[in-house]
């Protein structure tokens, strides 16, 4: 484990004291302490307050330096493109916003251009240096490989195995990285649940995301494809049962929980999972409804494995996605500074 990369990971994220990295990374205090000093003279972290505790001495706060590098972080849907540029410290808001309006039929070469026209926008907005950039980050719909960028399939366009990443990358001039929307959302959903396996389900904005964690480690496939659960053999389509229309409430109440339990059926016991994560949209409206009636579905089943799991409710908030995207972003400068 490169600790280096740990600690700056931490820091991008929260202001925190050498002692709470030693309790979190299980290393040395000494150890800690030798790897802030290095960080300090190369002038990636800073020192910040001092925080008074109840037992023992004050403790020195640290972070990662602010109003030094840059991060764009780019949220694709059908119709829309929404953009930030964002700060290394991802403690900060966002310094500017950039949205817009995309065509209906749209070729890859139409899209890399209103991304690069964005990037440009928000860089001027607030008069920073394009070089300052280090990385930009996309996250859409539909079968993207995390490692190579490609986008196998994806609502936007009709073309299939785009590479997102390199026509991103050679146009911007700036590292791009390119990731399934939901991944965004698993991503933060496996940081609060350090060391859990689970299984999640993220319907929101006319979707549904999945992903699964086994030891705090999220699951990707091949070329790091992220896994798509639209596949499923679910009449009607698994994505479109997860609704709830309010004319038919009770109703769609009913079959998004039976979509529920038959998507949670098919996953988790696979890797002999018991936890299920649900968050998103869908959920912060209805959840209170919904999971019970999915739990006592599970409950009553005549399968043991089936009847052991647990479903959670993340009360996470809208566009969660949006904040995993941009932690994505700082972890990967963290990857080009240290």
């Amino acid at each position: 484990m490169d600790y280096k990369k740990q600690i700056l990971n931490i820091l991008h994220t929260e202001t925190e004291s050498r002692a709470e990295m030693t309790r979190r990374l299980g290393v040395t205090k000494a150890y800690i302490t030798k790897l802030t000093s290095q960080l300090l003279a190369e002038q990636l972290i800073e020192e910040r307050e001092v925080k008074d505790i109840a037992f023992g001495r004050p403790q020195q706060l640290l972070a990662v330096k602010s109003c030094c590098w840059y991060s764009v972080n780019v949220m694709l849907r059908k119709g829309s493109l929404q953009s930030t540029l964002n700060d290394y410290n991802t403690q900060l808001a966002a310094l500017a916003c950039h949205d817009c309006i995309l065509p209906e039929d749209m070729t890859p070469a139409q899209l890399v251009a209103i991304i690069v026209e964005a990037i440009t926008a928000l860089c001027a907005s607030v008069n920073i240096l394009l070089t300052k950039v280090k990385v930009v980050s996309i996250a859409l719909q539909g079968g993207i490989e995390h490692y190579t960028g490609i986008v196998r399939y994806c609502p936007l366009f009709a073309d299939n195995n785009v590479q997102l990443k390199n026509q991103v990358q050679d146009a911007a001039g700036i590292t791009t990285h390119v990731y399934n929307i939901a991944h965004c959302t698993n991503y933060l959903l496996a940081k609060r649940s350090p060391g859990l396996s689970y299984v999640a389900f993220m319907p929101g904005l006319g979707s549904l995301g999945y992903g699964y964690c086994t030891h705090g480690e999220p699951g990707l496939g091949e070329n790091g494809f992220y896994p798509e659960i639209v596949h499923l053999p679910y009449e009607g389509g698994i994505e479109q049962a997860f609704h709830v229309d309010s004319e038919r409430k009770t109703e769609t109440l009913h079959t998004t929980a039976k979509a529920l339990f038959f998507a949670i059926c098919c996953t988790a016991p696979i890797h002999n999972i018991k936890h299920v994560i649900v968050t998103g949209e869908l959920f912060e409206d209805y959840g209170d409804e919904i999971l019970p009636l999915a739990q006592g579905m599970l409950d009553a089943s005549g399968d043991r494995h089936i009847r052991e799991i647990r479903i959670r409710h993340y009360k996470t908030g809208y566009h969660y996605g949006v904040k995993g995207l941009v932690q994505l972003s700082a972890d990967s400068i963290t990857e080009l500074l240290a």
